[in-house]
């Protein structure tokens, strides 16, 4: 389940991704704030790379999460 999670969040960020380039080539003739499809575009791009971090980084807190609870087992044995 969790390696489906991590390609679904994958994909989605791939596509978010090419569509803030998208939006950003198409609408950089006038780069200033009140372009709004260029910030329409710059907006896809960041949240795009934050959705591709939570995709990577999920599985490694996860993995972690299931260390633990072995690592407090072998606490109570040494106790």
């Amino acid at each position: 389940m969790r390696k489906d999670m991590t390609i679904a969040l994958k994909w989605t960020a791939g596509v978010i991704i090419a569509l803030g380039v998208i939006f950003s080539a198409f609408n950089m003739n006038e780069f200033n704030d009140g372009n709004l499809g260029l910030m329409i575009g710059i907006g896809f791009l960041v949240g795009g790379l934050q959705i591709l971090l939570f995709g990577v980084a999920a599985p490694l807190m996860m993995k972690k999460s299931d260390l633990e609870p072995e690592s407090l087992d072998k606490v109570e044995d040494l106790a």
